[in-house]
């Protein structure tokens, strides 16, 4: 189907109603007109056999700049009729839609407005700022991702699991040093240890501790008070 056919039949039955005028023509299937003071962006679809979920893409890429024009349209051709074309969708989004035939030989009936398009009224100077934060913040993302694209993650994933395996292993030895203190409080201060028995289970306890506790010096004080305390309940 001629994408060229398509438009100048849209075109030619838009100025024939009268207070249409051509204004932009922004591709070859994107054209801009003026209705009295409101700006149309029409878009026009050529595909033959459209789906359901191309119907949607093409609403999508329309509400991309929606908010540029006061009305606007898709035109498909008369294929799309039917259960294809949501019209709850396309009147939420304030979109129009246009069906037209290049088999008709009425050029009255040639194009037919099937969903009317809701105008919006433009704020040229929010728009403007909109459109100013839009950019700024789309050439942030893209800073930011072009900034990533070179960082080497691999090294920083090995120190996380690293450090993940070192805290399992503080919280193992921590469990077991919980359960091993609940031993002893449950003997209490009738137990028959010693000093001597004290030194020799510390070293024991010392001995199967991981590298990076086994030197703390807090380990040995947390002993001495133990024992001080199980001295002074006896």
């Amino acid at each position: 189907m001629s994408i060229e056919i398509a438009r100048k039949l849209l075109e030619e039955w838009l100025l024939q109603r009268g207070g249409f005028r051509v204004v932009d023509k922004l591709s070859e299937r994107e054209v801009v007109l003026m209705e009295g003071n409101n700006t149309v962006y029409l878009r026009i679809s050529t595909e033959e056999f459209p789906t359901e979920s191309y119907i949607i893409d093409e609403l999508s890429n329309v509400m991309r700049n929606r908010f540029n024009y006061n009305k606007a349209y898709i035109a498909f051709p008369q294929s799309a009729r039917g259960g294809l074309i949501n019209g709850k969708l396309f009147r939420s989004n304030r979109v129009g839609v246009y069906i037209y035939d290049l088999s008709s030989s009425d050029p009255e009936r040639a194009v037919e407005e099937l969903i009317p398009s809701i105008p919006i009224q433009l704020q040229q100077g929010v728009d403007e700022s909109i459109k100013k934060r839009i950019d700024d913040l789309e050439k942030a993302i893209n800073d930011v991702r072009n900034s990533l694209s070179g960082v080497n993650i691999q090294p920083l994933a090995k120190d996380i699991n690293e450090l993940r395996n070192r805290v399992m292993r503080i919280e193992q030895t921590i469990n077991e040093l919980i359960e091993r203190l609940n031993r002893l409080e449950s003997v209490g201060p009738q137990g028959t240890r010693t000093p001597n028995t004290a030194v020799q289970e510390g070293s024991t306890i010392s001995n199967e501790l991981p590298d990076f506790l086994s030197n703390n010096p807090w380990i040995e004080v947390l002993r001495r008070r133990w024992w001080e305390w199980v001295s002074l309940m006896s």
